[in-house]
């Protein structure tokens, strides 16, 4: 027997959720950040001026923090509204968050190579299905009573995937950071051991994901859908 899916509309969540409940907020907390965390607690209260150590403070609570708590905040609003009932929807709802930040931030950044790398290594909306696909799994597991499991999905679904953003950002701040220092040699080579680390693991991450999201994918792909009108 043929199972109906009722249809989501994927961009209004990418417009709404994505944009207005989740890149709004990012950009607005990240510019209080600048203002008063980072200028006049870390600088000036802390003692901690522009160099390695700020970077990498703002890579795990400037970026990875606050853009994961509103990344979050809309796919669980859009989750609210819509009531994603399958593994595929719950990836899609996320993925669509996901891509608005995305794209939203590498046309304001302005920067050709930010723009490139964001193309070569699409990871906000990586982060965000696999989000959509470990939240399914919690919620799941939960209401099975399989606590054991639907905490560790909890966890994959966010910590998981804020501890990879921050290690991500980190990492390129200290492929930055060790490239300024040219002259010295020993620097030069920790920075290009770390760039192929880097490289090589967003490919592998990327790919295995992929394969994920494609399995998710041909799950559902025989399934007809009711277009809402």
């Amino acid at each position: 027997m043929e199972k109906t899916l009722k249809s989501k509309d994927y961009r209004r969540i990418f417009f709404l959720y994505g944009i207005i409940c989740a890149t709004i907020p990012i950009i607005i907390t990240e510019i209080i950040w600048d203002m008063l965390i980072g200028d006049v607690i870390i600088n000036r209260l802390i003692g901690i001026k522009e160099g390695l150590l700020k970077e990498l403070i703002a890579s795990f609570f400037r970026a990875a923090l606050l853009e994961e708590f509103f990344k979050f905040f809309g796919f669980m609003r859009a989750n609210k509204e819509y009531h994603f009932s399958n593994e595929k929807e719950y990836m899609l709802g996320a993925g669509m968050v996901g891509l608005a930040y995305g794209i939203i931030e590498k046309v304001f950044t302005g920067n050709a190579m930010a723009i490139i790398l964001g193309i070569i290594f699409p990871m906000h909306i990586i982060w965000q299905m696999n989000q959509g696909r470990h939240f399914y799994k919690y919620k799941k597991a939960k209401n099975e009573g399989n606590t054991k499991k639907a905490k560790k999905e909890f966890i994959l679904a966010t910590f998981i995937i804020f501890l990879m953003h921050g290690c991500w950002d980190a990492s390129i701040s200290l492929v930055e950071y060790f490239a300024s220092t040219s002259k010295n040699i020993n620097a030069e080579t920790i920075g290009s051991i770390l760039l192929v680390v880097t490289i090589l693991f967003g490919i592998i991450y990327i790919v295995i994901s992929i394969i994920k999201i494609r399995k998710v994918l041909n799950k559902y792909k025989n399934l007809s859908v009711d277009v809402d009108k």
